[in-house]
């Protein structure tokens, strides 16, 4: 199993090829890179970065493709498993 940090690595990775290949960062699979990485970051301990990133990505994926679409309902998850890992830390 990778650590936190690979995660994080690994998901920033993969995002940025996708963005390099002219990919959108509101496609399914750029959101589904991009709930990774906010969850791995949350696991990393770095949870200002984290809730950020799941902040934007939620504005983002509402914006682009409507507040009932499934995807929006993925990013909201990743809303709340960053809020989880946030409150085991207190």
């Amino acid at each position: 199993m990778s650590t936190p940090a690979q995660r994080v690595h690994d998901a920033t990775l993969a995002l940025l090829n996708l963005l390099e290949k002219g990919e959108e960062a509101t496609t399914a699979q750029a959101i589904e890179l991009r709930c990774e990485l906010a969850e791995a970051t949350a696991a990393a301990g770095h949870l200002e970065d984290a809730f950020y990133q799941a902040d934007e990505l939620l504005k983002d994926a509402q914006r682009e493709h409507g507040p009932a679409d499934p995807l929006v309902a993925r990013v909201r998850q990743t809303v709340a498993a960053v809020e989880d890992v946030a409150r085991q830390g207190e």
